[in-house]
C-alpha cells in the first residue's frame, strides 16, 4: 500500500558506480604515485625514506614527488 518502493529515476543510480570507480583511482594514484617514487630513489641507494623524502622537498619541491622520470645527481 503505502509502503512501496519507487524505482529510482534518472542516469545517477546508473553512473554512480562509474564516477566512484574513476574517483577511487584517481585519488589513489594521487597517494601512490609519491611512495612509489620514494621507493624507486631509495632503491637507486640515494638514501633512507627520511633522506630521500627530505632531499627531494629541498632541492625540486613538491612537484618531485609526480614527476615520471627520477633525475640522478
Amino acid at each position: 500500500m503505502g509502503d512501496e518502493k519507487k524505482p529510482k529515476v534518472g542516469v545517477w543510480p546508473t553512473v554512480k558506480p562509474f564516477v566512484n570507480g574513476g574517483v577511487s583511482g584517481m585519488l589513489a594514484t594521487c597517494v601512490i604515485q609519491p611512495i612509489d617514487m620514494i621507493k624507486v630513489r631509495i632503491q637507486l641507494g640515494q638514501g633512507s625514506a627520511a633522506q630521500v623524502t627530505s632531499t627531494m622537498l629541498k632541492n625540486e619541491g613538491v612537484v618531485a614527488f609526480y614527476k615520471k622520470k627520477c633525475s640522478l645527481h
